[in-house]
């Protein structure tokens, strides 16, 4: 096993791992290696960028980090990790949502299953739960999602809309912050795998995160979102400060 690797799996282990989140939509290869050069220098566990080779290649030059490839097509994940992406992330879905397509549980599951025949023992693999299902159907899907074997698991604070067909909306930072945390508190008592806690996420509550007994959190338009590669650096540096500070749950 890499040492990038090494050191996921010990941050995981001891609750304190950061991931920072270039966009599973972001092909724009100067800005992801902002991103990614931003997490490098605040010594960040984790980057995660779309499931494209010559991304995923770009990145695990720039970095010493473990390189996280997101993608919702298995087929797609699979190139990213013969490209040398060190985990597969099947999600996050914000762009599905988008686009008005809100995948089911079981959807999800067969996805994750395709994933796990295509990349299981090549890489790590991360699924994300959908936080527009319910927080039952959350759960449900965690425990299936353990036994298929995957390592690890992710939240969305995504609006949950309880109705025949879902629908997009608009949320706060402020909103998505309590819908995640509130994800991951439920899944983190649900289930042994590690759980990363993401949507909202920002240096003033990635020790919310943690005390909620998140393994890692993850960290996307607070950073990506800014002007400049030293912006992205200096909230990577506050997000990391904010992490060593925070104080795990015992579960």
């Amino acid at each position: 096993m890499n040492a990038s690797l090494n050191t996921l799996k010990t941050a995981l282990n001891e609750r304190k791992a950061v991931k920072i989140i270039a966009g599973i939509a972001n092909l724009d290869l100067e800005n992801v290696l902002q991103v990614v050069r931003a997490a490098e220098a605040a010594g960040a566990t984790a980057v995660d960028v779309a499931a494209h080779p010559d991304i995923v290649k770009a990145a695990k030059a720039a970095t010493k980090a473990a390189v996280f490839a997101s993608s919702v097509e298995p087929a797609a994940l699979a190139q990213a990790v013969a490209a040398g992406a060190d985990v597969a992330e099947l999600g996050n879905f914000d762009a599905l949502y988008d686009q008005g397509l809100f995948l089911s549980a079981e959807e999800v599951l067969a996805l994750a299953t395709q994933t796990v025949a295509l990349v299981q023992g090549q890489a790590l693999i991360s699924i994300t739960v959908p936080g527009h299902l319910t927080l039952e159907s959350q759960v449900r899907l965690a425990a299936q999602l353990e036994a298929l074997g995957v390592d690890m698991i992710q939240t969305e604070g995504a609006s949950r809309v309880l109705a025949a067909e879902p629908t997009a909306k608009s949320l706060t930072a402020a909103e998505k912050e309590t819908i995640t945390l509130m994800n991951t508190r439920a899944l983190v008592q649900a289930t042994r795998l590690p759980v990363m806690t993401a949507s909202g996420m920002t240096e003033n509550n990635v020790n919310q995160a943690f005390a909620a007994g998140a393994s890692a959190v993850g960290v996307g338009s607070f950073v990506n979102k800014a002007r400049t590669e030293a912006e992205m650096t200096e909230r990577c540096h506050g997000v990391m400060a904010a992490s060593r500070h925070s104080v795990s749950v015992a579960c």
